[in-house]
């Protein structure tokens, strides 16, 4: 019987050709690859025991048209970012200064210590204030860009940080200390071009002394008034930032594309006075194009909008008020004219929240 079936299945299996071959799978091509897509990422996570729980807290004052920012380091530690306008320069002036006094007396108490006062640059906007800071506060130390001394408005600054026994460092090409010891966590980084450009002769914007501080996987970047004659001169220093603050109260000066595109800010802030508000009359600050690129550059329109100087119809002019504009903003995009003092704070994992 075995013999029978054997000759039976060999029949069979002539009939059909042979010995069936096995079935084979076609190639396929090759997947297309993914369309590339730019997508910054997420910051690293701090270890467990980077600040040991302990908070950056940075607060942006409401001081007009001039810019005055108190950062609270970890160990609580007090570093001023520039101090305000000066009180007597303009009817709003006043004001802008008492705000300016008032948040760091609510920050620092009555003579609080300023372990660092930071002047980004000699305008009055921005050491106008150092004076009645003086005045209220001890001022540890002192960092300028060491120019424009014979301006009385600078001069008068230097002479209050000295008043107050603070010392003085000068920031400039080829000395970047900073003059702070801070805790191992927290790094502070003096931003300055290899050489002053042209420009600072004439304009004090162009020599601004850039402040970046980092605690942990958290950023923050001052840049002052920085406008587009230096930023190219830094671009190689430059890397991501958390928080920006956004140059020279968001004028169309600054903040340029190749400038945001090594930045890629997640917060921004705009230190800026109200439309047609003391000095912001002859500035019309913020730009409209600097808050839409800004916009865009941090995910797009959110809920808000900036109120803005479209300068592309009109160079400033108070008596076109229809230049003015609801700019459509993102929503990690303020504006202290808008929104008055902005006070953010991170434990150091990238990520920054709204007191």
């Amino acid at each position: 019987m075995r013999s029978m079936a054997a000759v039976v299945w060999m029949a069979l299996m002539a009939a059909c050709g042979g010995r069936p071959e096995p079935a084979t799978t076609a190639p396929q091509p090759p997947e297309a690859p993914s369309p590339p897509h730019r997508v910054r990422p997420s910051p690293p996570p701090p270890p467990a025991a980077c600040g040991g729980g302990k908070k950056l807290r940075v607060a942006f004052y409401d001081a007009g048209q001039a810019l005055a920012a108190l950062v609270t380091l970890p160990d609580g530690q007090h570093i001023l970012v520039d101090a305000g306008e000066a009180p007597k320069r303009c009817a709003e002036c006043k004001q802008w200064n008492a705000r300016v006094l008032a948040g760091l007396t609510s920050d620092l108490g009555e003579g609080g210590k300023i372990d660092l006062l930071w002047n980004t640059h000699p305008h009055s906007d921005h050491l106008g204030g150092v004076p009645s800071v003086a005045a209220g506060f001890d001022i540890a130390a002192y960092a300028n860009n060491g120019m424009r001394q014979d301006i009385a408005v600078v001069a008068a600054a230097e002479a209050a940080a000295n008043s107050d026994g603070a010392s003085i460092t000068v920031i400039e090409p080829g000395t970047v200390t900073v003059p702070l010891s801070v805790p191992e966590d927290v790094r502070l980084t003096a931003i300055v071009p290899p050489s002053w450009p042209k420009a600072c002769k004439s304009d004090p914007n162009a020599c601004s002394i850039l402040l970046r501080i980092d605690y942990c996987a958290s950023s923050v970047l001052f840049t002052g008034d920085a406008e587009a004659d230096e930023e190219p001169l830094v671009l190689d220093q430059l890397t991501h930032a958390d928080l920006l603050q956004v140059g020279h109260h968001g004028s169309n000066t600054s903040t340029t594309a190749p400038f945001l595109a090594k930045v890629t800010p997640t917060y921004a802030i705009i230190s800026v006075g109200k439309q047609n508000e003391g000095t912001n009359l002859g500035y019309c600050h913020p730009s409209k194009s600097t808050v839409d690129v800004l916009t865009e550059a941090m995910g797009g329109p959110g809920q808000k909008s900036i109120r803005a100087y479209d300068a592309s119809k009109a160079k400033c002019n108070v008596q076109k008020p229809r230049y003015w504009v609801d700019a459509p903003a993102s929503d990690t995009l303020w504006s202290t004219a808008r929104d008055g003092e902005i006070v953010l704070t991170t434990a150091g994992d990238g990520i920054f929240a709204r007191e």
